[in-house]
């Protein structure tokens, strides 16, 4: 029998026995308030080095959920559950605070449905007969929704401040939009209802369209908006992958494209053997927890080259919901956050989280779906259920000292005054605080000699001095030290508005080649920012004759991959001096796959000598192109190319003077298993603030070089536009550059 339908489904079949459902009762606006889910705080999370300096003596340890020992709690016990009962959906605390409601699915082997469970201890659930839905001529049953059979992953976000009552909760689930005589637009739709299990659709639906069947949404209680991201495809290391976009509204009914924000990394692939193998990212649960943003990202290794292999979790990181942080490798690999289960437990092939998890006094709870079945295994004995796993408060990672001492400085942090707390097991150790100032100096009566030290285990613990017991407002500026012997710290809370003095400092890139430096023209040596790759070499600068300056030579073999070029961001700018030797389509940068059309997760910069396939100068990305008129560029000498990226705003210039400008849509322009392009721009303008992101680091000089998989598919070659010739003063800066500013990089190149 068939275990995925689609890319997200399950199935299954069994028997009945109804339970009773009682009705929701009626609270006032003041106690559904105080049950919203609002996991953000004060505290800031060392799951990353965001806010951190220098580490000495420190290991940092992740943490995986703990099974609960009972697991599975919730089984496919009903005919309308088939086999399979899993969640990607939503836990909420009832609106009394007594128990648990639970909105999870299921699938029959002929059609998914959407179904509510209730529980007074997270434990044992029980399946209301809600009298909402019919199946097989009864309404006794837990089916709280139906469209059509294609409906699945209900996610509900509960908004109690809401005026209108009707709309305190709201529901978002996809549909495949396949089915007959439902056909509906495949999406997500959405539906309100005002006690979670009676629900009306919203007026115009699908609220996002075919944003990829796989999506987690939340209300994002930091911007005072709703996210989501559902699964996007781009083409990454030879595939055309599941990975990870964003989008963001303030009106429920009307959601922008899915923007691509996150996608495998080298180190995801550290297990494949060959073939068809890869890394690939099912779906990401993320959410605002305290200062920033935790995720649970969905890792799905294709084993067989068939769409088959287990899912695990992993954790990310974030201080806006845009940019993530992958956890740090150790031996090439990253530790889920929460695995598979051993082989021949019940979840042994595959585990899916809810859209966020419960935090309850000192503990998180998670409660997730799993299936002892791998993706796509065609197991009539394969079966799913619904689990739960907990986690210390704070808990995902630690910052470890041994016997040796060991000391974490952060950078310097503003707005750090009132009570000074941590999260940390100190009890077989212990931990001590101390303030830096401004200046770098010790603060007087903030020094370790100072401090009170931490001996105990804890979650929210005081840190005191000795003629302290709070930090006054007017400290200012600070860098916060913690010294640590046989301890773990998780967290620390310092007052409600600790940051950065300073913004974060994007990562620029400028290379010159001023430096005779012979390893760097070897194939794939790297260096701090750039590797070479093919038949490259340092040639003399023939721009200035200088006898010291060097630039890269080129082949048409060969190219130049900027390291660490992923994510552009809303603003940047790329420039180079490119000289050709040939008189055809020329890259500046790309990291385009090879052939057919450019989609979302590439970038192109490039320009035509000849004038036959574009007229002068090109910048594509997301899909679309910018042009300039016909431009001179046949003379065989060196030119300067540079292009701006302001939020979609795009400005072209040669020789610094401007040729070209125009407009980048936001979106999905994506391959299709067909081998097309589909192309999904709603609400364009929003969310401009997530720019660009690419599937491959830019290359300089050339395409990507090697065999593309589109499922089944392998693209023919394309003829190659690389640069044969000479590409100096190369530039990347994660900043918008003025008209005047491009004249005077182009003067200091010649």
């Amino acid at each position: 029998m068939l275990i995925f339908s689609g890319s997200a489904g399950i199935l299954f079949a069994t028997n009945d026995c109804v339970t009773q459902h009682t009705q929701t009762s009626v609270i006032s606006d003041t106690a559904r308030k105080k049950q919203s889910v609002d996991l953000t705080g004060s505290w800031q999370l060392l799951v990353d080095d965001y806010l951190l300096d220098t580490k000495i003596n420190i290991e940092r340890t992740y943490h995986p959920f703990t099974k609960h020992s009972g697991n599975p709690l919730l089984v496919a016990d009903k005919p309308w559950e088939g086999r399979t009962s899993y969640v990607y959906g939503t836990v909420l605390p009832k609106e009394d605070g007594a128990g648990y409601n639970m909105w999870y699915h299921a699938w029959t082997g002929v059609e998914y449905t959407n179904l509510f469970a209730t529980s007074s201890d997270g434990l044992t659930w029980q399946k209301p007969a809600l009298g909402t839905v019919e199946f097989e001529g009864s309404t006794s049953n837990n089916m709280f929704f139906r469209r059509t059979k294609e409906d699945h992953i209900p996610q509900v976000i509960y908004t109690p401040w809401e005026k209108d009552a009707s709309q305190r909760y709201k529901l978002i689930n996809y549909d495949y939009g396949r089915s007959k005589p439902d056909n509906l637009v495949s999406g997500f739709w959405g539906a309100y209802s005002a006690d979670g299990i009676h629900w009306r659709d919203v007026k115009k639906n699908p609220v996002l369209k075919d944003a990829g069947d796989v999506g987690n949404f939340v209300w994002d209680s930091h911007a005072k908006r709703y996210i989501g991201y559902p699964k996007v495809f781009a083409p990454v290391r030879g595939f055309n992958r599941r990975c990870v976009g964003i989008t963001a509204t303030t009106d429920f009914e009307n959601w922008p494209s899915a923007q691509l924000i996150l996608v495998p990394d080298e180190a995801d692939d550290y297990w494949p053997s060959g073939g068809n193998q890869r890394t690939e990212f099912y779906g990401l649960s993320a959410f605002p927890y305290q200062s920033g943003y935790i995720g649970f990202l969905w890792i799905f290794h294709i084993t067989d080259g068939k769409n088959d292999g287990p899912i695990f979790c992993e954790l990310v990181s974030s201080r806006d919901g845009i940019k993530w942080i992958r956890q740090e490798t150790s031996n090439g690999k990253r530790l889920p956050i929460l695995p598979t289960g051993s082989k021949g437990s019940w979840d042994e092939g595959m585990v899916f989280t809810t859209n966020h998890p419960l935090v309850e006094g000192n503990k998180i709870k998670m409660w997730y779906g799993g299936s002892t079945a791998t993706h796509s295994a065609r197991e009539d004995s394969s079966r799913s259920g619904i689990g739960m796993a907990t986690l210390r408060k704070d808990g995902f990672a630690s910052l470890d000292a041994g016997a040796a001492e060991g000391t974490v400085t952060t950078k310097k942090i503003k707005n750090v005054h009132g009570s000074f707390r941590v999260n940390a097991n100190a009890g077989n150790g212990w931990l001590k605080v101390e303030l830096l100032g401004a200046n770098g100096k010790l603060l007087p009566g903030f020094s370790r000699n100072d401090c009170n030290p931490v001996k105990v285990d804890g979650t929210d613990i005081q840190v005191t001095w000795k003629k302290h017991k709070v930090i006054p407002a007017s400290t200012g500026n600070v860098y916060v030290r913690f010294i640590l012997k046989n301890a773990s710290l998780y967290s620390f809370e310092a007052g409600e508005q600790v940051e950065l003095a300073a913004p974060a400092v994007s990562p620029q890139l400028y290379i010159n080649f001023k430096k005779n430096n012979a390893d760097y023209a070897k194939n794939t040596v790297d260096s701090a920012i750039y590797r070479f790759h093919g038949s490259a070499s340092m040639v003399k600068d023939s721009i200035t004759n200088d006898k010291i300056s060097r630039v890269a030579k080129l082949l048409p073999s060969s190219s130049i991959e900027l390291l660490g070029t992923t994510h552009l961001g809303p603003q940047f700018t790329l420039a180079a001096a490119v000289k050709t030797d040939s008189n055809k389509l020329t890259r500046i940068f790309s990291n385009y796959r090879g052939s057919g059309a450019f989609v979302t997760g590439e970038l192109v910069f490039d320009f035509d000598p000849s004038g036959k396939e574009i007229p002068g100068v090109r910048f594509n990305v997301n899909g679309q192109s910018i042009q300039s008129g016909p431009l001179k560029l046949d003379d065989g000498q060196y030119h300067h190319f540079a292009v701006t990226y302001d939020a979609g705003k795009v400005t072209l210039y040669l020789d610094g003077i401007e040729v070209g400008r125009g407009k980048i849509q936001s979106g999905s322009a994506r391959l299709a298993s067909n081998g097309s392009v589909i192309r999904h721009f709603e609400l364009p303008d929003a969310m401009t603030e997530v720019g660009v992101h690419l599937g491959n680091n830019l290359l300089v000089g050339g395409d990507i070089t090697g065999d593309f998989f589109n499922y089944k598919s392998k693209p023919v070659a394309a003829a190659s536009a690389n640069l044969s010739g000479c590409v100096d003063d190369i530039l990347l800066k994660r900043k918008v550059l003025s008209a005047l500013e491009i004249k005077e990089i182009y003067r200091k190149a010649f």
